[in-house]
């Protein structure tokens, strides 16, 4: 066998392995809308870099019928990539959304590891459904004093902020009123850019016959700024536009 038959040997086992990997962590651990919204991509393509270059290209150099040490290297280069590949799966599954959370005046993301279930109230919010996120309405404390009760255990005892705390968790439904306010008409966004101004002009052809009244929302806790497509009637939640939301 030549080295060129080897590394698209390689080549060819690797990507089964990691287009399996990736289905799950596309179609189960981050679901429409998480997978775009929240930066999956990076670690995916270093999987990819690892998994898929790296390995059959240092399986190309190290190849030679017959070589002493041969058989060590490729068992080298075989655990290099199941570590990688452990790693970045473990790493993408513990930060795996679980809710989609409405906390103030934007969406967030929040995983089951950041959340007390114990603190949850509503059996409807503990129940997450195959590759679904659950939506969820973070209301802050109505009465003055909880309110600053609530802002001294964020500000001096180091809890998470509301979007975190579960005893503040309601159905999506229960704050329909609050969020269906907070969300800005398509036709409000200004485009920065014209790449912005290209992505608003997909979305609005895209849902704009379906779902006249087309809104955004932001998505907080992510490096970049993009909004949360929404139907202001109905608050489905359509998808991710690439534009500034605010």
């Amino acid at each position: 066998m030549s080295r060129y038959e080897a590394a698209l040997i390689h080549l060819l086992i690797s990507a089964v392995l990691v287009s399996n990997v990736i289905g799950v962590i596309f179609w189960v651990w981050y679901p429409h809308p998480a997978f775009e919204a929240v930066g999956a991509f990076s670690m995916i393509r270093l999987l990819v870099a690892v998994d898929l270059v790296m390995g059959p290209m240092l399986t190309l150099v190290v190849y030679k019928h017959g070589k002493p040490g041969l058989k060590f290297d490729l068992t080298v280069i075989a655990i290099m990539q199941i570590v990688a590949l452990i790693y970045g799966s473990y790493t993408l599954y513990v930060e795996k959304p679980q809710y989609l959370v409405f906390a103030v005046d934007r969406i967030e993301f929040v995983s089951k590891r950041a959340v007390d279930q114990s603190d949850i109230r509503f059996d409807e919010l503990r129940n997450k459904r195959f590759a679904e996120l659950i939506p969820v309405f973070a209301r802050p404390p109505e009465d003055q004093a909880e309110y600053q009760r609530y802002l001294d255990s964020v500000m001096f005892d180091g809890k998470p902020d509301l979007e975190s705390r579960a005893e503040y968790y309601e159905p999506w439904a229960a704050g329909a009123d609050i969020i269906r306010h907070k969300i800005k008409p398509i036709e409000e966004i200004e485009a920065a850019t014209p790449r912005e101004r290209s992505n608003i002009q997909k979305a609005i052809d895209d849902y704009a016959k379906s779902h006249p009244d087309l809104g955004i929302l932001p998505i907080g806790g992510i490096e970049r700024d993009v909004g949360m497509l929404l139907d202001r009637n109905t608050l489905e939640i359509l998808g991710v536009l690439d534009a500034n939301p605010w």
